[in-house]
This record gives C-alpha cells, structure tokens and sequence, in this order.
C-alpha cells in the first residue's frame, strides 16, 4: 500500500479533472515517489470526456488508478466509494474542480515523513494572508480557533489517515451524518476529535477557478442549502453522545465571511421569498446552536436574530395565503361576471355561425 493516495470523486468535469490530474501527477514525477504516492478517481458515470481523459492519462501516469461507477449516485456516496477504493495509509481528499499549487505535495510530503500527525490541513490559497508557518495542536483545537469549515469543511484541504474515513463510515450514527452537508466533518469530529493535526498555512491547493453558476446547479440538485442546515443535527448528536463535552467557542462556527448560524438563518429566508420555503424545523436546529457555544452574549444574539427572521418569515407566509385566498376570490368573481346571460342577435349572431360553419 502506499503512504499517500489522492482520492478524487468525479462527475462531468472532463476539462477541470484533467487540469487537476496533471497538478498532482506532475508533482509525484517531480519528488520522483510514484511508488509511495498514487491517484485514485472514483467517476460517478459521467456522460462528458470523462472516461476518455482518464484512458489518455492512465497511459501517462501509471499509477493513476480509477474506477466508473454503472450508474450515478448521491455526492456523498461517490465520495464514500472513493474513499474505501483508494489504497493508502493517508487519503488526500481532492476536489475535481480543484488544482495543487506549486511544491504543494513537498510540503505536505515533508510533514507527512516527519510529523505523527493523523490530519494534516492544507492551506487554501484563495484565502488570504498566510502566516507561512505549521502549526501542532489536536483537531478540535483547530476547529475552534479557525472554524470546524475553514479547517476542514473544504475538503480538498484535508489529508487523513485512511483508517479515520473508513472508522466514521462504520458508525451507526453515519447515516444520520449524511443527510448534511458536511458528512466528513462529523465524521472526523466523531473518531477524531483528539487526534493530532498540524495546520500548513501555505498556499497549497486552490478552486481552478471561483464558483461558477455550474456550481450553483450542482449544489440545488444535490439540495445542499438544506442539508447545510442539517449539518447542526450532526453536531447535535456529538453532543448528546459527549464527543463534544463541552460547549465550543463561537469562532467554531465561523463560515467564510460569516458565521454559520447567519449562513444558515440567510438560507431559510431565501427559501421563504423564493417560495419554496425550508421545513420549519430549520428554525428550531439554528436556535440549538445558542446552546452549543461557551459565550452568553452571543447565543442571546443568535436566539434574538432567529426569532426575529422567524416571524417575518410566518408573517410573509400568512400574507402570500392571504394574497392566494384573493387572487382564488378575484378569479370566481372573473369567472362569474363573465358568464352569459343573453344570446347574441342579428347580424351579429349571422355572423358568428358563419364563423362556425
């Protein structure tokens, strides 16, 4: 088995794969370890080039290994099967979409072959700055002091022992943690909450490019906004299991720009005035989030904001029933003035046989 595998779930992104594919392969060529180090793609039955881009860069790269499923299947089921098929002691979790920077792999490969480390987060160079420096600590620890999705919500920044990813997909509770959004963070966050972790904050991978209305399509046909919202039952159940024994900081919670709490409260309101309003039940699962930090002021203000989104939302909610209830009102008295009552007559009624004939 070798000591790294890059595991690359894939679906109709021919161009975007193969811009991917040579950022690693290239690299592995260049610390001359294709024996140590490995590609694994998992395609989804991708209808696009796909399979013949990896035909062309098999013959290239022999140690470029994949497999094509019969028929396509959720986002996190692909991932699964990548995940369980790709033969190493550390999986790297790449995105498709996703390319290696410059010396990316040597500064990962160093830590690897020096550090006892079960995680290793690489820095995103779309985020900026960097410190340019490696830090130790356990993998909660990163995840309160940088946000369990900066650390390692974005998956193309995770390095893993293998051992983890096929431990969590064993656990009774895995089904529930799929319905999220981020099924790989409460997965790692169940099995390795204590484990060491060292954070590269280098620019080490990145997006080919930044989200696209591709993108956009490919998270609402995968639901993803809700199943986002979802995540917080994930969290949830660690709680109740003592995984997380104690409440985390808020900065746990911070998502990109924001915090996720408000990523979150954004999401239910932009399915209310689209009109296809999220289940209710979205409002209670933010609200628990109060319950989950160490900082009172912050969780009155979440509790405040949810309740305050919470109504305006029911008050829109009862307005469009109410403006339903007139337009179905306006329509039967449409329907009842324009009723006829008289024939027509004349030349006029001559004329409109004529018509019919």
């Amino acid at each position: 088995m070798k000591k790294l595998c890059f595991a690359i779930p894939t679906w109709n992104r021919a161009k975007k794969l193969e811009k991917c594919i040579l950022s690693i392969a290239n690299q592995i060529l260049e610390l001359g370890e294709q024996n140590n180090i490995g590609i694994f793609v998992s395609d989804n039955a991708s209808t696009d080039d796909t399979p013949k881009v990896l035909s062309k860069l098999k013959k290239k790269f022999p140690f470029l290994e994949y497999t094509r499923l019969n028929k396509h299947v959720d986002t996190a089921d692909s991932g699964e099967i990548a995940y369980r098929l790709a033969q190493g002691e550390y999986l790297w979790i790449f995105g498709d979409d996703d390319i290696l920077l410059k010396d990316g792999l040597k500064a990962v490969w160093h830590i690897l072959n020096t550090k006892n480390a079960h995680l290793i987060h690489a820095g995103n160079g779309f985020l900026t700055p960097h410190s340019y420096k490696i830090y130790e600590g356990s993998v909660l620890e990163f995840a309160n002091k940088m946000g369990f999705n900066q650390f390692i919500g974005w998956a193309t920044s995770i390095i893993i022992k293998k051992d983890i990813l096929i431990q969590y997909m064993s656990l009774p509770q895995y089904p529930k943690y799929k319905e999220s959004a981020y099924t790989h963070v409460l997965g790692i966050l169940h099995v390795a909450s204590n484990s060491p972790a060292v954070v590269l904050d280098f620019p080490i991978c990145q997006p080919i490019e930044p989200q696209t209305s591709e993108d956009v399509k490919r998270w609402a046909l995968n639901n993803i906004f809700w199943r986002t919202i979802l995540t917080i039952k994930g969290f949830k159940i660690l709680f109740d299991l003592g995984i997380l024994k104690e409440k985390v900081n808020p900065m746990f919670f911070k998502y990109d720009r924001f915090y996720f709490w408000d990523r979150c409260i954004f999401y239910m309101i932009n399915s209310h005035l689209t009109g296809c309003p999220f289940p209710d039940e979205g409002w209670d699962l933010i609200l628990s989030i109060s319950d989950m930090i160490d900082n009172e002021e912050m969780a009155e203000i979440i509790k405040n904001r949810v309740m305050e989104s919470r109504e305006q939302c029911e008050t829109l909610k009862k307005i469009n029933m109410q403006i339903k209830e007139i337009q179905n009102t306006l329509n039967e008295m449409l329907k009842e003035h324009s009723r006829k009552i008289f024939e027509w007559g004349g030349w006029w009624k001559e004329a409109q046989q004529g018509e019919q004939t």
